[in-house]
């Protein structure tokens, strides 16, 4: 009897931090922020910051796939710098409008590619990205001999700096891209397949799922996702600098999967608690930027959040009776 009430009350309390957890903790990053500078609770720096958030919170919605497969992809900021630099350079030849799409093709077919590698070569995830993230950032070195590209197209820089109804556009971009995306997860079989294959990948393949085919669509959605994320930040910048673009990014990316309240293992996953999480990150650098933290205290911060999240996302599984602490 006790320990059937133990159990209901410790699902009961992983369910309340699931549902309101990171909710209170984005309430609590704003309000001690707040108090500390005038400044970060002004509209225009709330909504400033929202639209940064788009830079992480479009990779975060691809990697929440890739981690839902019990995977996980390291390159992707150097995959960010090389179709960034690639897609800036063909706007003098090809327009600001095919410049974006060739942009969100490369990026598609270098997920493709690390998907590939992982499913076909069976070489694992980890060994796999981390060659691609010396290989693409190399390539972005070599294409642009380390040179920024800079950008002067009013298409490709409306998508950064431009604003609807006083909204920043990136904003629009983030709530279509989380809408696309949440459709594909919880309203299409091919959602389930991706569960299911990181639940029990012998599982779904007796089931008749083709796991292989499920993981490479994950690393070429994914794929597709950081090359949304590139444009949004050339835009917004107005160069593509090989050197400085998507350093740290994919720490940052899946620090906010896993603090959003993905399952590292794979199968459990949140879409809307990784876009909450990526808010929270960037509304943390924003609020310690204003305060002049030191650009090194910034990153002991981030490795502390990213170990505070992995902490408490077993925790929350485990009060769930999904996990072991």
């Amino acid at each position: 009897m006790d320990d059937e009430r133990s159990r209901k009350i410790k699902h009961k309390a992983g369910a309340l931090w699931g549902n309101f957890g990171l909710p209170f903790i984005f309430i609590i990053v704003l309000v001690v922020f707040s108090v500390q500078s005038p400044i970060f609770v002004s509209w225009r720096n709330l909504l400033s910051t929202l639209g940064f958030s788009s830079y992480i919170a479009m990779a975060a919605i691809g990697m929440t796939f890739i981690i839902m497969t019990g995977n996980f992809d390291i390159s992707i900021g150097s995959m960010l710098a090389l179709v960034a630099v690639l897609g800036s350079s063909f706007i003098p030849r090809i327009g600001g409008v095919f410049g974006v799409i060739s942009t969100l093709v490369i990026a598609a077919f270098l997920g493709l590619i690390n998907g590939l590698f992982v499913t076909k070569l069976r070489i694992p995830a980890f060994i796999t990205t981390l060659g691609m993230l010396f290989i693409f950032r190399a390539l972005a070195f070599i294409y642009t001999n380390n040179y920024p590209v800079y950008i002067d197209n009013k298409f490709w820089l409306f998508i950064g700096n431009g604003k609807i109804l006083n909204i920043p556009f990136p904003i629009f971009i983030t709530a279509i891209c989380y809408t696309a995306a949440y459709l594909v997860l919880r309203r299409s079989p091919l959602g389930r397949y991706v569960v299911a294959v990181g639940t029990n990948p012998r599982a779904a393949e007796l089931s008749g799922i083709n796991v292989d085919n499920i993981k490479i669509f994950a690393f070429t959605f994914a794929g597709f996702f950081v090359g949304v994320a590139a444009v949004i930040n050339t835009a917004t910048m107005g160069a593509a600098n090989p050197g400085l673009l998507g350093q740290n990014y994919e720490f940052q990316v899946i620090t906010a999967v896993v603090l959003g309240g993905t399952l590292l293992g794979g199968g459990n996953g949140s879409l809307g608690g990784a876009l909450i999480a990526a808010m929270i990150i960037t509304f943390l650098g924003n609020g310690m930027g204003l305060l002049q933290v030191g650009s090194y205290w910034q990153l002991v911060v981030t490795g502390a959040v990213m170990i505070i999240a992995v902490s408490l996302n077993k925790l929350k599984f485990y009060l769930l009776g999904q996990g072991e602490l």
